[in-house]
């Protein structure tokens, strides 16, 4: 288990590419797989504070790797789902009908807006949970090219072109200062701090990059220039789908990519919330809300061990401490994007501990 453990993620996209082909009311499976399992999986298993040595660092790798893959096959196959009723892009259902007894070209043309907003909804968190998540993970090794590449190609599923830049040279740097916009500021609500994060957020990325590309004597159209090659990857994306199902299939990818968007910017929220540090201050496993819950540290690749990360971010997911006397998150990292959308909520539950982190570390 202590390796199978983080092949929990590619089993739910499977659950997510399933829900689409089945069409129908099916297209909420992936949905409710990822609520189920990390919802019902975090009250279940409880914490983990266990750090186990291994062995065998591949098998650690392989769902990393999976993730390039499985994310093709599961937009190509949101893509098709888009087409009209007389297109079958790459002639999927043809083939799949081949296969199996099931008239997956008739059950997608009877899908209704309501499938297509289950459907998008459960690729947004896969692309936010997985996707993004692991490119995350693949852009902190910024010596190893190609998982810079995979990460990127990742990250560009959901149109986030800032995120290698932004934050690995000013998030990681800035953390818990006024100079990083991905640091939730004290009373920010969610919604607000989502726009402040997201276009702060892209200003400076764009900003970093100038600078990385002056002091090469590059100049601002160039291959080298990471924002652009960022925009073509996404690009590749939205021709792809409109391919497939014209403004239908665009708007569907562009819908999944903002959720996924969204998702990403709750959980920075919910991390750095009214954490503060001086400038000149070294970063601590206090400037993050941490988490040990079984299940989302299984599903997110121990992301939720966020204070071991931030401490050492070069560390590879498997080696992060659980930091059990680090500020702690109140539930699961499911639940808690849930709870942030409540603001009064928000505020209520996190008062008490801010009141404590305040008292041991802010003086």
């Amino acid at each position: 288990m202590d390796y199978f453990k983080y092949f929990i993620t590619p089993v739910l996209i499977f659950s997510v590419i399933l829900g689409i082909l089945l069409g129908g009311n099916w297209m909420f499976l992936g949905l409710a797989s990822i609520f189920v399992v990390m919802i019902f999986g975090d009250l279940m298993l409880g914490e983990d504070h266990s750090k186990p040595e291994y062995s065998y660092s591949f098998l650690l790798e392989l769902p990393l790797h999976m993730a390039v893959p499985s994310t093709i096959i599961l937009l190509l196959i949101f893509a098709w789902s888009s087409g009209s009723e007389n297109e079958d892009f790459l002639n999927f259902g043809k083939y799949l009908t081949i296969f199996f007894e099931y008239d997956f070209l008739e059950e997608r043309n009877k899908n209704d807006l309501v499938d297509y907003l289950g459907a998008m909804l459960g690729v947004g968190y896969m692309i936010a949970g997985y996707a993004t998540n692991v490119g995350h993970e693949l852009i902190h090794r910024i010596r190893d090219k190609i998982a810079l590449i995979e990460g990127r190609w990742l990250l560009s599923a959901s149109c986030n072109s800032d995120f290698s830049i932004e934050h690995i040279y000013n998030h990681h740097l800035n953390v818990g200062t006024e100079k990083d916009p991905a640091t939730a500021k004290r009373g920010e609500n969610v919604y607000v701090f989502f726009v402040r994060s997201t276009v702060m957020g892209h200003l400076s990325a764009w900003n970093l990059e100038m600078k990385n590309l002056r002091s090469k004597g590059t100049g601002f159209l160039s291959i080298k220039n990471k924002m652009i090659t960022g925009y073509l990857m996404s690009a590749f994306w939205c021709i792809l789908f409109f391919i497939a199902g014209g403004y239908t299939g665009l708007i569907l990818f562009l819908g999944q990519a903002l959720f996924a968007k969204f998702v990403l910017e709750i959980v920075n929220y919910m991390e750095h919330y009214g954490l503060t540090r001086k400038p000149e201050q070294r970063v601590g496993p206090e400037h993050s809300w941490n988490s040990n819950k079984r299940m989302s540290g299984m599903v997110l690749f121990s992301l939720t061990r966020h204070s071991a990360h931030h401490e050492k971010p070069r560390i590879k997911y498997w080696k992060l401490d659980p930091y059990i006397e680090a500020p702690q998150m109140p539930f699961g990292y499911l639940t808690t994007t849930l709870i942030c959308l409540i603001p009064p909520l928000w505020y209520k539950i996190m008062a008490p501990r801010l009141a404590e982190w305040d008292i041991k570390y802010n003086n």
